[in-house]
């Protein structure tokens, strides 16, 4: 009995004294707990948007301390502070304690972080007076598309089987979209923003750029550009890589202009994994002419992969179905006889430039001829290739055309001071030209012009896609 009492005579002690330590100056319970609504006042918030930190505080009042609830995490500071890093409306339950305990009920409140902090580049400034979509109402009444109503539209088709679509939140200018189930191939998770009013011209040129997020990560989601009713009036298409938790930025500068006069904004999330939650936000489209101060990055263009079902060229390096032909001139468009060593395996073609050639485009050319692919007018193309050089290549020209007809044609692009490794990459191409018309085989041209002797240069995984 005396063992039992020495021990309660501690608890007592301990519990006194915790209580001597508490900021409050309590005198003892009375069994009345704190009424919130007297001291919902009394909780503060507020949020320095340039770092993204909200700022919380209490007013202090006799006997009370305050209970925060944010992001899951209780705290009893008077003052605290927390960084956000994505833009989004968060909540935060608010609670006050008095001697006698926590108060039944609560208060909720609400604060804003206006833009998501960015690893690398950011985009184009959302709130310029050239952003397109500033003070756009985006439409909000997602569903699937076979209801015209929807509005962002989507075809959700795991197994191109369509099921209902996704949830789908507009908050502050930013979608949240949850993906229940996986989805394997591209375009089997579109979702599209119709009717959105914004006109673009043929005869300007625009940029582009839009910060994209997914929980768990994706292998590439598509955005492009379109006339609403018309999905070949492409303005922009292009794919981009998430990281998981990691906001990234898909842009595009100085697009040449389309005539579009109502602009469709569309998603592809193929490929998605069960669960993923992706969010879209900072929509901008401006006219290019239109400097909002933005300092645009050197862009890294990503190729197709080598592998992919659709490429027409990997059976042609396969069967080394092609003709390698090359013409070396000097200052006076003389011949230069030589005999360059050009090699071919898997899918890497190799060159060493033999002589030196004046830096004047078409002084240095190598083509890989007569491959049997053909093309047909109004077919939209897909292309990339990598090239490793030796050395830096003052001039670089690529050019994609029939093998009879060389004004007929999918590009012709020439690059300067190529050094190291290099992405040529080409998104829905289509045939042009003076001369232009459907292609019977086609022929793959490159002029390294003023290279110097002995460069050697690698073009490898070329991807061809005819779609």
């Amino acid at each position: 009995m005396k063992k039992i009492l020495y021990h309660s005579a501690f608890a007592f002690l301990a519990v006194f004294l915790l209580g001597a330590c508490s900021p409050e100056d309590f005198s003892g319970a009375n069994g009345e707990l704190p009424n919130i609504a007297d001291y919902a006042d009394n909780f503060n918030i507020s949020v320095d948007q340039d770092i993204n930190t909200a700022n919380f505080s209490f007013n202090s009042a006799e006997g009370i301390t305050p209970v925060w609830v944010i992001d899951g995490a209780y705290s009893s500071d008077y003052t605290l502070s927390k960084y956000y890093r994505k833009k989004g409306t968060y909540d935060v339950e608010c609670f006050v304690k008095n001697r006698n305990g926590i108060s039944k009920e609560s208060v909720k409140k609400q604060f804003n972080i206006e833009k998501t902090k960015m690893n690398g580049f950011g985009g184009f400034v959302e709130d310029s007076e050239f952003n397109m979509f500033k003070g756009l109402a985006l439409p909000n009444n997602p569903g699937n598309n076979d209801d015209p109503s929807h509005n962002p539209a989507f075809w959700y088709a795991p197994g191109w089987s369509q099921i209902a679509a996704p949830e789908c939140s507009l908050s502050k200018g930013c979608y949240t979209v949850k993906l229940p189930e996986a989805t394997g191939e591209r375009w089997q998770a579109q979702m599209a923003l119709n009717h959105l009013g914004i006109s673009t011209s043929a005869d300007k040129h625009y940029d582009f750029s839009v910060i994209l997020t997914s929980n768990l990560g994706h292998g590439g989601v598509k955005v492009k550009l379109c006339q609403t009713d018309d999905d070949d009036a492409i303005l922009m298409d292009k794919d981009i890589k998430l990281e998981a938790g990691e906001p990234k930025c898909l842009f595009a500068s100085d697009l040449d202009g389309v005539d579009i006069s109502n602009l469709k904004v569309v998603f592809d999330f193929g490929g998605n994994k069960a669960g993923d939650e992706i969010m879209i936000e900072s929509l901008v489209l401006k006219d290019h002419a239109n400097d909002d101060g933005t300092v645009v990055p050197v862009e890294l263009k990503v190729p197709f992969d080598y592998n992919t079902a659709g490429n027409l060229w990997k059976a042609v390096d396969e069967a080394q179905s092609f003709v390698n032909t090359n013409w070396f001139g000097d200052a006076g468009w003389g011949a230069i006889d030589c005999s360059p060593v050009i090699t071919h395996k898997g899918s890497k073609h190799t060159i060493v430039i033999p002589v030196e050639t004046p830096a004047e485009q078409w002084h240095a050319q190598w083509a890989l001829t007569e491959a049997p692919i053909s093309i047909k007018m109004g077919q939209k193309v897909d292309f990339s290739c990598k090239v490793t050089t030796t050395a830096k290549l003052p001039l670089a020209t690529f050019k994609l055309c029939d093998t009879g007809n060389d004004d007929s044609y999918l590009f012709a692009d020439m690059y300067q001071n190529v050094n190291g490794e290099y992405v040529v990459r080409y998104d829905n191409a289509t045939i042009q030209g003076s001369k232009a018309g459907d292609m019977e085989k086609v022929k793959f041209v490159m002029d390294f012009a003023g290279a110097p002797v002995d460069t050697e240069i690698t073009i490898s995984d070329i991807v061809l896609i005819v779609k």
